[in-house]
């Protein structure tokens, strides 16, 4: 062969690898890439077929996976023993047959000569280092191969043990996923059920409650006989812890409403400025009585949006009181803005702040932070959190607030009635 010929089908090699390259990054699918490569083999090396075999998990033997080139009636002959016909390939090293119809190596030499092989060249697919089959091709006539077919062929064994690794770690993933899948199905609906038996539970212990905390009204107000000191303290004392278990509850009901989406039945037009002043005033005495300064920013007009005015009303006094709580004798500020496409609440505080640590945690359900000493059920935030979710907005938490570097600084968002929306109505 001359120089010359030996360049240009050099210069071709190389073509088909970065083809083959190519078409493995592209392909997700296995055998589409290595009936490529088994097909590309053979027209470049101009030989008869070629074929990809595979060892059996007990590295025994090896079954004709993929091939190109070969009649059906010869890949069907049966599988090729691995550890007495080609121990070197085990070792990873390439075997070269020139007379494949004498060559005691050859397993079925009948079939090959039948089937018109006269030489064989095999290569040892070694993905990170461990041989998992071999490539093979076959010659019409007795061909002597040389370093540059067995490189070429060996090259090309690396990009199909590539293709075999790639398939098996997406066949993997998949699986992964899939399994994945069916476990989140799973939590789920064992969720949706726990959620379900939550407000049964919580639904079914509300009203004895209810009952009782009217009776301890009845008798806290003399209409049931008079009352010694010591049974009005046991009895405000007994009436305020059925408070906060039927302030529970409420939040325990809320949390089921909220999650299978009950809120957007109840949603109309609202004005916010509104609802923020109804939660003010329900929170003047409170606000009082732990001498806190209440001050409000509110915009003189504002586009409504579409919400639950409970449940707003809810976020909003939620923010306040926690605020008011922690903040004693010092000020609390709620400002409302008009944004592009939002309307933006903050409540301010000047008071203990949240720990650092602890604000990734703060909307989490049953979370108390560590520097609170107050009672409260740890649901106010996370109900907030889920109701903002609800109406399409956004809530975050900061600590320090980043203008005072005191206190914290809750902010929500809530999206405006489109100009689409206003239109319709």
């Amino acid at each position: 062969m001359t120089v010359e010929k030996l360049r240009v089908e050099g210069e071709h090699r190389y073509k088909i690898l970065y083809a083959i390259a190519k078409e493995l990054t592209s392909s997700l699918v296995a055998d589409e890439v290595l009936n490529y490569i088994v097909e590309s083999i053979t027209r470049a090396m101009g030989v008869k077929g070629c074929s990809l075999l595979l060892l059996t998990p007990d590295k025994e033997q090896l079954i004709h996976s993929i091939s190109y080139g070969l009649s059906n009636w010869y890949l069907k002959k049966g599988p090729v023993s691995a550890n007495t016909i080609f121990p070197e390939i085990l070792e990873g090293k390439p075997v070269a047959i020139l007379d494949a119809s004498q060559d005691p190596r050859i397993q079925y030499r009948e079939e090959a000569r039948r089937e018109g092989i006269a030489s064989t060249l095999s290569v040892p697919l070694m993905p990170r280092g461990e041989v998992i089959g071999v490539m093979r091709v076959y010659t019409s006539e007795p061909r002597q191969f040389s370093s540059e077919d067995i490189d070429f062929l060996s090259a090309l064994a690396n990009l199909g043990a590539i293709a075999l690794e790639k398939a098996k770690l997406y066949e993997s993933l998949g699986q992964s996923l899939e399994k994945c899948s069916i476990e989140r199905s799973g939590l789920e609906e064992e969720r949706n059920r726990f959620l379900r038996f939550l407000a049964i539970a919580a639904h079914d212990l509300k009203a004895p409650l209810t009952a009782i905390q009217g009776y301890f009204w009845v008798m806290l107000g003399g209409f049931s006989g008079e009352l010694n000191d010591k049974q009005k303290h046991m009895l405000q004392r007994s009436s305020q812890r059925v408070s906060e278990l039927l302030e529970l509850i409420s939040d325990l009901l809320d949390i089921p409403r909220i999650e299978a989406g009950r809120i957007a039945d109840e949603m109309v037009d609202v004005s916010l400025v509104q609802v923020i002043k109804r939660a003010l005033d329900d929170l003047q005495s409170s606000a009082k009585q732990k001498e806190v300064k209440l001050k409000a920013k509110l915009p003189q007009s504002l586009p409504k949006i579409h919400g639950s005015v409970p449940h707003l009303q809810r976020v909003v006094s939620e923010l306040l009181t926690n605020a008011i709580n922690y903040s004693p004798g010092g000020m609390v500020t709620i400002m409302v803005k008009e944004e592009d496409n939002d309307i933006r609440v903050e409540v301010t505080d000047n008071g203990i702040g949240i720990p650092t640590e602890e604000l990734p945690q703060t909307f989490d359900d049953f979370f108390r932070a560590s520097n609170v000493q107050t009672k409260g059920t740890g649901l106010g935030l996370p109900i907030a959190k889920r109701t903002v979710e609800a109406h399409g907005g956004r809530i975050r938490v900061e600590s320090p607030c980043p203008e005072t570097n005191v206190g914290s600084k809750f902010t929500f968002t809530l999206p405006k009635k489109s100009e689409t929306e206003r239109r319709q109505q």
